[in-house]
């Protein structure tokens, strides 16, 4: 099994089509509470910028305050597609948002909001998926039921070689792939030969 500690951050991989669009998802940017880039200044500056897909903008601080009941922070959670935050407050936010968020899978992707191009770091992280390194068996989503068969395939084959290139040990440290939706079985793709 291979060694995650401290590999808490979700990794990006990109797939040729992606699985939100910029303009119709809905997303909650959560940012760091400093001086000179707090909730309002970094709301003004989507505002100014005009970033397409940021819905609602969060501080750390309010998510301390107005969303500490679990109620609240279940709201929150069934209120927007997506979830991203500035990278600098990743660590923190797990106890701040609670369970919920990875339960259904919403973990809050991070983005880099240091540089001035914010438009650019947000449709990058939108045309990924994410990989988390925990345990020994991992779930990746790659497409939706939406998308054609032929961009459910490109995704699938992308995926595959974006998360043999992130697992540690490479493609040998794979045992068993699987293709799953939501109503069907695991159907195996590919198994390693056993010594």
């Amino acid at each position: 099994m291979p060694d995650t500690r401290g590999k808490d951050k979700p990794i990006p991989v990109p797939l040729p089509h992606p699985l939100y669009s910029v303009e119709e998802t809905e997303v909650c940017l959560f940012v760091k509470d400093h001086k000179g880039e707090g909730h309002k200044e970094s709301k003004n500056k989507v505002k100014a910028e005009k970033i397409p897909g940021i819905a609602k903008v969060v501080g750390i601080s309010k998510l301390k305050t107005k969303y500490e009941s679990h109620e609240k922070k279940r709201q929150l959670c069934n209120s927007y597609d997506l979830f991203m935050a500035d990278d600098r407050i990743l660590p923190s936010l797990p106890s701040l948002i609670g369970k919920t968020f990875f339960k259904k899978k919403k973990h809050p992707i991070p983005v880099k909001l240091t540089g001035k191009d914010w438009a650019g770091q947000i449709r990058k992280a939108c045309g990924c998926t994410y990989l988390h390194l925990k345990g020994s068996s991992l779930t990746v989503r790659v497409a939706k039921a939406s998308q054609t068969e032929d961009e459910c395939v490109e995704n699938v084959m992308e995926a595959i070689e974006g998360v043999a290139a992130k697992v540690p040990g490479g493609f040998n440290a794979i045992q068993n792939l699987y293709l799953k939706s939501l109503e069907s079985v695991a159907l195996p793709i590919y198994e390693a030969q056993k010594q």
